[in-house]
């Protein structure tokens, strides 16, 4: 995990070929239809599962080349998006693990609802969850994973070190700032954006391949609690 001190640095390249295998990984597993052939239950759980598998490899795509072409700001961004949608897998396998070892549905069908299409700005019917739940969920398996995050918020935000750090070099002896070159800060930034964005895409995989393993379990408690009226529950 990057930390706010001094971490022994993996090198930006070696991670950049890391990232690279983990993104074609998942672009060659893009689901191009999900059926309802189960539960309504895991139907909802599968849509919501192959969204974010597109949703990761598009804003891992989208980093990875901002990051080499030295777009940091967009890279870092996208970046601290990407660590979001990997967060809301871990914190989907979590409750599907959960209910699984409970075996019973529970609030299953809400909680599916307000994953897929819940809204803060629209909460009527279902209002989405903070993204912070998703952060915290893997933070407690994972500890730094929540400091990460808020690193990567300083520079998603207008904050000093979005703004000012990224982009001028300041000269005090002269008392001018430069743009449009290397900054200071451009080789710290950009290790961070890095490292942060392969915690992200290997930390997806790990979600991914754990639903693998969950999932049959999870289809067979939803048939054992199916009703003949499931089919109407497909309200979106």
């Amino acid at each position: 995990m990057v930390t706010r001190g001094s971490p022994t640095k993996i090198s930006v390249e070696s991670q950049i070929v890391e990232i690279r295998s983990c993104v074609e990984w998942l672009e060659a597993k893009l689901p191009r239809r999900v059926e309802a052939t189960d539960s309504f239950f895991s139907f909802k759980t599968s849509l919501y599962r192959a969204s974010l598998i597109w949703r990761m490899a598009e804003l891992s795509r989208g980093a990875l080349e901002n990051f080499e072409k030295g777009r940091l700001a967009l890279a870092i961004l996208e970046t601290r998006a990407a660590i979001e949608t990997s967060a809301a897998l871990w914190f989907m396998h979590a409750k599907l693990a959960s209910t699984v070892e409970s075996r019973t549905l529970g609030n299953i069908d809400e909680f599916l609802s307000k994953l897929g299409w819940g809204s803060k700005a629209d909460p009527d019917p279902h209002e989405a969850f903070n993204v912070l739940k998703f952060v915290d969920c893997v933070d407690k398996d994972y500890k730094g994973f929540r400091d990460q995050y808020e690193i990567l918020s300083e520079y998603a935000h207008p904050n000093g070190a979005g703004t000012v750090s990224l982009f001028s070099s300041i000269d005090a002896t002269n008392c001018w700032a430069d743009f449009g070159g290397k900054t200071p800060d451009i080789d710290r930034s950009k290790w961070i954006g890095v490292t942060t964005l392969n915690v992200a895409v290997l930390s997806f995989m790990l979600s991914e391949k754990r639903f693998a393993d969950i999932m049959p379990a999870f289809v067979a408690l939803c048939d054992r609690h199916s009703t003949p009226n499931d089919a109407e529950k497909m309200r979106l």
